[in-house]
């Protein structure tokens, strides 16, 4: 008896996913991906856009070449997900599933914070956590004269966590590029206590101490509650209030409308099982960004690429044996290295194991030429997955 294996998302973890099932299922078993775009690109490559060190086409794949002879590429938007009928509806017709994995990512809400839809439209604020918005951010920087970048994380948890710090690295890096380093001032500004508390208390000393060393201020400890993008002015809820003359905000994430109207979501997220990927309902599983995987309480798997694609693996297992097929036991692991930009030609790293006992076992590798270069190496890994970007 064959199966259909659907997957929502043609990003690194859905890509991932088609991968791993692909090489379980037998022959007659269908794998389709949807998808609404036939391209993506890894997120840390928005912020070398953003800087102006890469055009999006340099940095682009199309997952329809990429999952040419491993899965069937449906370029559509899902619409809704039926988890009885275990049916998906898209922009181009309805598809019945076997097994579902949601790997759709996150959905950006800026709207959830009063005032920032208007500060984003009015240019006295951006983000980089999509193509549109790193392109009109990169024009906004090279028309800054100076004054004040205000960086803000309006929301726990958010896709690429390391990538907010860069941002203000890069942003001092450009200002002294142009010579007007001393008439920008950078401040960033987090709800938590700690940058990147995932990754524990040394970490964010040490990413606190890069930051103090380029002259970048960091507040922790203080939640956004509005833009007011006429007095260029954030308020938080203790009261305090930062003027700036640049926003550039973390948008608020939370799992895609029509994934939470199929009842997938708790809050914002949709819970997944750390073992195995399942979700509440019987024959679907999810991965990534839309997905809050606990390790502990209090500590969720960050939302990054590396995660998404070890949890693909896991999923894809899973669901191969969930089906009958022959495949082995989803290997637990939470292992990751996150590449951290700093500014031209330097990177450093996040790594570590975030299964470790009693508390994730992290390092943080000072940015340098070399790690810079290995960075450069996996980014041409991973654009060599498409056939037409093989040199």
């Amino acid at each position: 008896m064959s199966h259909t294996v659907l997957i929502i998302g043609a990003g690194p973890g859905g890509v991932a996913a088609a991968r791993a099932v692909r090489q379980y299922l037998e022959a007659e078993d269908r794998v389709i991906v949807i998808d609404r775009q036939d391209e993506q690109r890894l997120g840390v490559t928005l912020l070398s856009i953003m800087r102006g060190w890469h055009e999006p086409e340099d940095v682009t794949i199309k997952p329809s070449r990429v999952l040419a002879g491993v899965a069937e590429f449906v370029p559509a938007e899902a619409t809704r997900i039926d988890p009885v009928n275990r049916r998906v509806e898209t922009t181009t017709g309805t598809l019945e599933y076997d097994a579902l994995i949601v790997a759709t990512g996150a959905e950006l809400v800026p709207e959830t914070v009063p005032g920032l839809v208007t500060a984003l439209e009015n240019g006295s604020a951006g983000h980089c956590w999509s193509l549109p918005a790193a392109l009109h951010l990169r024009e906004r920087l090279r028309c800054l004269a100076g004054g004040r970048v205000l960086i803000v994380v309006t929301r726990l948890p958010y896709k690429c966590p390391p990538a907010p710090y860069e941002a203000a690295l890069l942003v001092r890096d450009l200002a002294v590029e142009r010579g007007i380093g001393n008439s920008v001032e950078v401040t960033v500004v987090t709800p938590e206590q700690s940058p990147l508390a995932v990754a524990g208390p040394k970490i964010g000393r040490e990413l606190v101490a890069l930051l103090n060393q380029q002259g970048i201020t960091v507040l922790t400890g203080e939640q956004l509650v509005a833009v007011d993008g006429r007095h260029r002015e954030a308020q938080f809820a203790s009261g305090r209030r930062e003027l700036f003359d640049l926003l550039i905000a973390v948008p608020p994430h939370r799992a895609p409308t029509f994934v939470q109207e199929a009842g997938l979501a708790e809050g914002d997220w949709v819970p997944a099982d750390l073992r195995s990927m399942r979700t509440r309902f019987e024959g679907i599983w999810a991965i990534g960004d839309v997905a809050a995987v606990r390790i502990r309480d209090t500590l969720l798997v960050p939302k990054a690429a590396v995660f998404a694609q070890q949890q693909a693996e896991v999923a894809a297992r899973d669901l191969a044996r969930w089906l009958g097929r022959t495949a082995p036991e989803p290997e637990l692991q939470a292992y990751g290295r996150c590449w951290f930009l700093a500014g031209r030609g330097v990177a450093g790293a996040i790594e570590g194991d975030f299964l470790a006992e009693p508390r994730p076992k992290v390092a943080f590798q000072p940015p340098s030429t070399d790690g810079f270069a290995l960075m450069q190496q996996e980014l041409a890994a991973w654009l060599a997955q498409d056939p037409a970007r093989r040199h």
